[in-house]
């Protein structure tokens, strides 16, 4: 899985996921103090990507533009307009890619809950664990499915055993 390039990316979860949480984790630990401009739009980039996924998974329900509407309509203050081309775009490739309009939210989340864990098992067995340990444990392991990383650096499978059980 890690050796050679891979014929779909089948990680997004992982790769979106890392992308969108890295911006709201640097806000929260105080990167974008000094600019407010800054932290608006990390939160409407993510407000955004909410509204992508929402409309992705509305794609597969209805109808193209009607999808692009609920992409348009959910993003705040107007700053997605009703372009064909790039709701054309993304909605093609939503629905091609099934999962890969949800992934920057879920992703993120399914980040956070790592970063949680492992936090949580370094206070517990009395180490330091800061942002940036994170970061290197999971810059170290790879472009592998986030469920892969949680266990190859929690020793937590359940995850693994949940999906393996859902098949």
């Amino acid at each position: 899985m890690r050796r050679g390039p891979l014929l779909y990316n089948i990680f997004d979860t992982r790769n979106e996921g890392t992308a969108t949480g890295v911006e709201e984790m640097f806000m929260h630990a105080g990167l974008y103090d000094d600019s407010p401009r800054a932290r608006e739009i990390v939160w409407f980039m993510l407000a955004q990507r909410a509204a992508r996924g929402l409309g992705s998974l509305h794609a597969h329900a209805m109808t193209m533009a009607e999808a692009g509407t609920v992409h348009v309509e959910w993003t705040p203050r107007g700053w997605m307009r009703n372009e064909p081309e790039l709701l054309q775009f993304e909605q093609h490739l939503y629905l091609r890619q099934p999962g890969y309009g949800t992934s920057y939210v879920t992703g993120k989340y399914l980040l956070e809950r790592l970063l949680a864990h492992r936090s949580q098992q370094a206070h517990t067995q009395g180490e330091a664990y800061s942002l940036r340990d994170f970061y290197t444990e999971l810059m170290a392991t790879g472009c592998i499915p986030i469920a892969l990383v949680h266990w190859e650096l929690t020793g937590d499978d359940r995850q693994i055993r949940e999906l393996l059980a859902a098949q």
